[in-house]
């Protein structure tokens, strides 16, 4: 009966050791192996092998897996010994090749009587969780090293702002060692000037502390990072630090831990003002050149009216044939010089913001009219044909700047003329619409050379011509197009071109339509004749001798009125009288 007790109790041991998942040796003490459970077969690589009876070193012959040398005997230890004995770090077993670590346990079997009748040994795989913590340590000692060699500060700190590490750039950042800045409040280790004097936390402007801010959204959430601005007491004063603030939790500790990015600013902030006031001062130098010009407008172009005026005198007198070829040619020269010049003052004028645009009623198949008939007869002279638009599709009186609209459409159809040689030049004008807003659509299309598309990407740019013989042929200063584009857009309007090189091109351009009366439209507004030399309107050619005769009449009467004193009339006749040439003197 005994008997089957003690096999009824060794099989229920039996199955239970083979239950478990930590692997079991029995020796006896001679170190045969006199049981051994599934998971110790599995550990070393013995399943469906018969080990019973062989030494337990020899089933698992352990090593130093760090130097491959063989490891001591830990059965006879515990044995001798009489105590369990544990095995070493990085003790283990080659199994197929590849190394298991293991950790053991190695205790006596002791008999009722004292006497030490065998081994047994506890031991488990832990290959696994090994593998992990070299991991752990590695990517430690790399985050170690990240940490000490990072070029921008990095400053760890606790949840109640005190710091417990920093990498030599935060040491650098913040002029303090590490050492004595362990424990310290972060505010008074970077010396923050609300609490500069008092200490971090009781300075009357740390309520508002943007840092203590952060900290609590930083441990309040976990995915909270944030950009803030700070400045600090150092050696060269005030100084600003820019933080970049985002919360780390270390793996394996249950205590949050604030990682602050520091970034010395000091230097790029120097350099962004150093720039601003460079800037600064190109715009103000800018500004000043363009006021000087445009402010200048009237003083260059005075003259060169006057020696206008005066050549076209002289041009009236009894001249010899050369004289009136050197004559004619000096005027041809004035003219292109004032036009070069009005261009030059147009544009400083609108790069400057001088040019006003208004928006008053005006008399729109006159001003037309006006323009289109001057550049009929420059056409004609140059055996070219001109189609004028058709103004019963538009109506009579519309709100806008007459003046910048005849403005444009000289400097259009000065091109056209300019860059025409054979065929014609047509003006189209019509109603249209740009979404829910009425248009004047206006086209100028010629005949001429055209314009390469590589070309016309940048032809509305300042200075801009199709190549130099442009230039060289035709002349011109290059800033038409860029003062047409300009006007145009201040108008509210916009402008296409289409051109193809030796067919010709077409400009078409877009104003804001808004339809008066005639009784809306200031008187003296609607015909107004201009000359070429205005600044707004130019051509090459010289225009209807007796309207420049009548404006020089009067001109020579307000001047012979400011020099006597008398009434026009009198000084004029008495002038005549005295002269015999009309009063064309001065």
């Amino acid at each position: 009966m005994p008997v089957k007790k003690e096999r009824v109790s060794f099989e229920v041991l039996q199955g239970l050791l083979g239950s478990i998942g930590d692997g079991v040796i029995l020796t006896d003490q001679d170190e045969q192996i006199t049981y051994i459970n599934p998971a110790a077969r599995h550990i070393l690589g013995c399943e469906g092998q018969d080990v019973r009876g062989l030494l337990c070193m020899e089933v698992c012959p352990l090593v130093r897996l760090s130097t491959g040398k063989p490891y001591h005997d830990p059965l006879r230890q515990a044995m001798t010994g009489c105590a369990s004995v544990g095995l070493s770090r990085n003790i283990g077993i080659y199994r197929a090749g590849r190394p298991v670590y293991l950790s053991a346990t190695c205790s006596p079997i002791m008999h009722i009587d004292g006497r030490v009748t065998g081994c047994s040994v506890i031991l488990r795989d832990v290959t696994r969780m090994r593998r992990m913590e070299e991991k752990v340590k590695r990517d430690r000692t790399y985050t170690r090293a990240v940490f000490a060699a990072a070029k921008v500060g990095l400053c760890v700190l606790d949840v109640r702002a005190a710091i417990l590490d920093m990498n030599e750039s935060a040491e650098e950042i913040l002029q303090r060692e590490t050492r004595e800045s362990r424990g310290m409040q972060f505010g008074d280790a970077f010396r923050c000037e609300n609490s500069f004097e008092s200490g971090c936390g009781r300075g009357h402007l740390c309520v508002r502390c943007p840092v203590r801010q952060n900290l609590e959204q930083a441990i309040a959430d976990e995915n909270f990072t944030s950009e803030f601005t700070v400045t600090m007491h150092r050696m060269g004063g005030l100084q600003p630090l820019w933080l970049h603030v985002f919360l780390s939790q270390t793996p394996g500790e249950h205590t949050r831990k604030i990682v602050l990015l520091l970034i010395d600013v000091s230097a790029r902030q120097q350099r962004e003002q150093a720039l601003d006031e460079a800037r600064q001062r190109a715009e103000d130098a800018s500004h000043a050149k363009g006021e000087f010009l445009a402010n200048m407008s009237h003083e260059i172009r005075t003259p060169i009216n006057g020696m206008n005026g005066m050549i076209d005198l002289a041009l009236r007198t009894e001249l010899t044939g050369e004289q009136k070829e050197y004559l004619t040619n000096a005027k041809q020269c004035s003219s292109d010089l004032l036009r070069i010049v009005s261009d030059i003052l147009d544009f400083a004028k609108l790069d400057s913001g001088h040019m006003q645009v208004e928006n008053i009623g005006y008399d729109l198949h006159e001003t037309l009219t006006s323009v289109c008939t001057i550049y009929a007869k420059l056409a004609t002279r140059k055996g070219l044909t001109f189609t004028p638009p058709d103004l019963t599709l538009l109506p009579r009186y519309a709100m806008g700047d007459a003046l910048r609209l005849r403005q444009i459409l000289n400097n259009l159809l000065n091109n056209a003329l300019k860059f025409t040689q054979h065929g014609g030049i047509t003006v189209k004008a019509a109603p249209g619409e740009q979404g829910t807003s009425r248009t004047l659509e206006i086209t100028v299309r010629d005949t001429g050379i055209g314009i390469p598309e590589e070309a016309q990407k940048k032809l509305f740019q300042p200075f801009q011509q199709v190549d130099g013989s442009t230039t060289r042929r035709f002349g011109g200063t290059g800033l038409g197009l860029a003062i047409v584009h300009e006007l145009v857009h201040r108008m509210g309007g916009g402008i296409d071109l289409y051109s193809v090189p030796g067919r010709g091109s077409a400009f078409s351009f877009w104003l804001p339509l808004v339809v008066t009366t005639a009784a809306e439209t200031p008187r003296g507004r609607q015909t107004v004749f201009m000359r070429p030399e205005h600044d707004a309107a130019r051509e090459e050619e010289p225009v209807i001798p007796e309207v420049r005769e009548e404006d020089i009449s009067d001109l020579l009467a307000y001047c012979e009125q400011k020099l006597t004193g008398e009434p026009a009339a009198a000084p004029r006749k008495k002038a005549d009288e005295q002269t015999g040439n009309g009063g064309k003197h001065i």
